[in-house]
């Protein structure tokens, strides 16, 4: 798959870079990622030299994800990682936590899924998305992008213990953006 530098109206979805590093194993060391997400714990900088440098290009090289490094302005500083996973057609994101509450995560989100639709898979009709059951900051994010809650069930990516904890879903209907009702408590905001 070739590579592909996406844009949205604040920000630049571009590959990361060996200047990302740093930034990665600094913002990994949040609690929340050690609960919610699938990285390895401790995260240390090599995971992150080898998420850079090997996995993330190997993955586009493959064609099996495609995976941005989110920046206000092109070479500006790293703010989350986005990926399109090409075998479930879905995503997977995160934001450094000094990033959170500005929208940039619901607006990427919803680029990449323009470009899904439009640009990655012809004919695909739905996005997914999933998380652990619980992380309220990613399912305001699918949901803000227009995102419909679909169930809960044991997670389809196994964490770090091997286990399949139980996950929300989501999923993302081709021209069909809206904000939805019937999520989990404690994901709308009043």
């Amino acid at each position: 798959m070739d590579i592909v530098a996406l844009r949205t109206e604040r920000l630049v979805l571009d590959q990361l870079q060996e200047g990302d590093v740093d930034a990665i194993t600094a913002y990994c060391q949040d609690p929340l990622f050690e609960r919610y997400l699938t990285v390895p714990w401790p995260y240390l900088r090599e995971h992150a030299a080898g998420f850079v440098h090997e996995l993330a290009p190997a993955w586009w090289s493959s064609g099996a994800e495609a995976t941005w490094a989110l920046r206000r302005e092109e070479g500006g500083p790293l703010l989350g990682v986005l990926s399109f996973r090409m075998p479930k057609h879905d995503v997977g994101f995160w934001i450094g936590a000094e990033h959170r509450g500005f929208g940039y995560m619901p607006e990427a989100v919803s680029r990449v899924a323009d470009w899904a639709f439009d640009e990655a898979v012809p004919g695909l009709q739905a996005v997914g998305w999933e998380c652990i059951a619980g992380n309220v900051a990613s399912a305001r994010v699918a949901r803000k992008a227009g995102f419909r809650f679909t169930h809960t069930a044991p997670s389809s990516v196994p964490d770090r213990d091997d286990a399949h904890p139980e996950s929300w879903y989501g999923t993302l209907g081709r021209g069909i953006r809206s904000i939805h009702e019937g999520w989990p408590t404690g994901v709308v905001q009043p």
